[in-house]
């Protein structure tokens, strides 16, 4: 018996994760035109509602990570299950169909000097990070608000926040050297004041004077991703 779980998305997003999560614990293959997520998870699952339930806890961490590393814009989810029998007989549940949209690739190949070549693909800390989110619960939701929030003022504060407090505070992420005290203050400064930004501050109300120099959206995005990425690189688990 064996499950294919099937993953509606974009293909050049699934087609990067497939270069990097290719393990028994956790793979994304291509099957004919479609994706399928295999993990060692689901294996020993009998029953469908059961394994939906721990492909979608799976996929969430899996689209979360994405967002981080691949920048995708088109969610990934579970889509059709797929039942296959010991004696070639299918079951399918809930056929949700699959949406395909082409991109170019990411991958960058090292040549050495001695001839030898190594092939890094965009994706590759996807794995450890889905298998930290899997384990830990800061990471998890971390990667979750990711994949099912918008990137926008508030939730980035609320990523930073999550992060600031498993790390034991803003110092401690100073003291990392990710970033420095002076950006942390911006960007705090700046999400909270409607002055600076209008309807989408955490504030309704100015509480101090308007940041100088504001963060855009775009600034501000990029400022947590770079927290984000220092921080799951203590995360990772391989």
């Amino acid at each position: 018996m064996e499950w294919k779980v099937f993953l509606p998305g974009d293909e050049f997003d699934l087609l990067e994760l497939s270069k990097s999560l290719c393990s028994p614990d956790l793979a994304v293959t291509r099957d004919e035109d479609d994706f399928v997520l295999r993990s060692s998870r689901l294996s020993d699952l009998h029953d469908a509602d059961a394994l939906r339930r721990e492909a979608e806890n799976i996929v969430m961490l899996l689209d979360g990570a994405a967002r981080v590393v691949l920048h995708t814009r088109v969610p990934i989810a579970v889509g059709s299950i797929v039942l296959i029998r010991d004696d070639g007989s299918k079951g399918y549940f809930e056929n949700l169909g699959v949406t395909l949209h082409v991109r170019t690739g990411a991958s960058v190949v090292l040549k050495r000097a001695d001839g030898s070549e190594e092939q890094f693909n965009q994706a590759d800390p996807v794995v450890g990070w889905v298998n930290a989110g899997l384990g830990n619960e800061a990471v998890a939701r971390v990667l979750g608000l990711f994949a099912t929030k918008a990137a926008d003022w508030v939730n980035l504060y609320r990523i930073l926040e999550v992060v600031e407090s498993d790390m034991g505070g803003r110092d401690s992420i100073v003291q990392q050297g990710w970033v420095t005290s002076a950006e942390l203050r911006r960007f705090k400064h700046s999400a909270n004041s409607p002055s600076a930004i209008g309807d989408d501050a955490r504030h309704g109300k100015e509480s101090t004077k308007p940041p100088p120099d504001p963060m855009t959206l775009t600034e501000a995005r990029s400022f947590v991703e770079t927290i984000l990425h220092n921080w799951l690189r203590t995360k990772h688990n391989p």
